[in-house]
Order: structure tokens, then sequence, then C-alpha cells
């Protein structure tokens, strides 16, 4: 891990702070949400979040939805620049405070199948595979398949 700890902070998602999200958002292999749908998962779709900072610059975030006693990561990313740091291990550690404390038994996500990128990332933190979603993605008017990953908590 290549970060200071002291320039490291985190901040809850929220209505004032969700627009971070849009020009945070850099994959194209991952959906781009608009500030409004963020918005409506937040106040009605059981949407949570948390953005991490370094040296007070938004550098990346994880944003999910608590569905009873399991959560779908709906987006995770971190800026390229920042990548490979352990900046995205360190923001999910802290996302899965939240989990502990909701008492979380399942966490799963759904990744593009050509982003080797975030696969390994997902594998690395303690993600397996669960199956093939045909046709999943839409990208440039093409379809690509997803993979379903999930994580199970005790």
């Amino acid at each position: 891990m290549v970060y200071e700890k002291d320039k490291i902070d985190f901040k809850v998602l929220d209505n004032s702070n969700c627009r971070l999200i849009k020009a945070l958002q850099q994959d194209k292999y991952t959906r781009n949400w608009n500030e409004e749908e963020i918005e409506h998962l937040l106040n009605k779709g059981g949407g949570h979040g948390l953005i991490i900072y370094f040296s007070k610059n938004p550098i990346g975030y994880c944003f999910f939805r608590n569905l009873m006693d399991e959560v779908e990561i709906l987006s995770l990313e971190i800026k390229s620049k920042y990548r490979n740091k352990g900046l995205g291990s360190l923001l999910f550690k802290k996302i899965e405070l939240y989990f502990v404390d909701k008492k979380i038994h399942r966490c799963f996500l759904e990744v593009n199948e050509n982003n080797n990128l975030a696969i390994d990332f997902y594998k690395k933190i303690g993600f397996v595979y669960i199956k093939n979603i045909k046709n999943y993605y839409k990208i440039n008017n093409s379809y690509q398949d997803g993979l379903l990953l999930q994580k199970i908590y005790i």
C-alpha cells in the first residue's frame, strides 16, 4: 500500500455531495449514474455510499443499495491515477463496517466480463464468481456479458 493515511478521509454520500459522483465516473465499462438517479436511490431506494478523499480531493466512491440483509454494489470507482495503491481496498473495508453494523449476510455485484481490472480487484477483496449474465451491458450499440460476483458474510 502506497499512501499516507493522514491524507485520507471519507464522507458519506448524500444529496449535498452526490454531484461529485458524476465527475468521478471514468470507467467505460460501468453505468454512469446521473445526479437525479443517485438522489432517488439515496432518498427512496435504499441507496448508500461513501466518497474517499486524498489530500482533501475526492478520488473515488462506492455506491450501493441495501436490500434487507443483502447489499448490491452499484458502482465502485477510484480515479485512474490513484489505482493500485490500496485505496480501493481501503474504501471497501470502510464500507464493510456498514455491512457488519447492519448485519449484512451477502454482498453482490455485476461486472462487465471485459473489465479485467475490476474483476481482478473484486477477486482480491474476496468476491467469487457466481454466473454469467448474457447481454447484460449495452456499450456502443452492442451487448456484452456480465459476471455476477458475490461475497458472503457470516
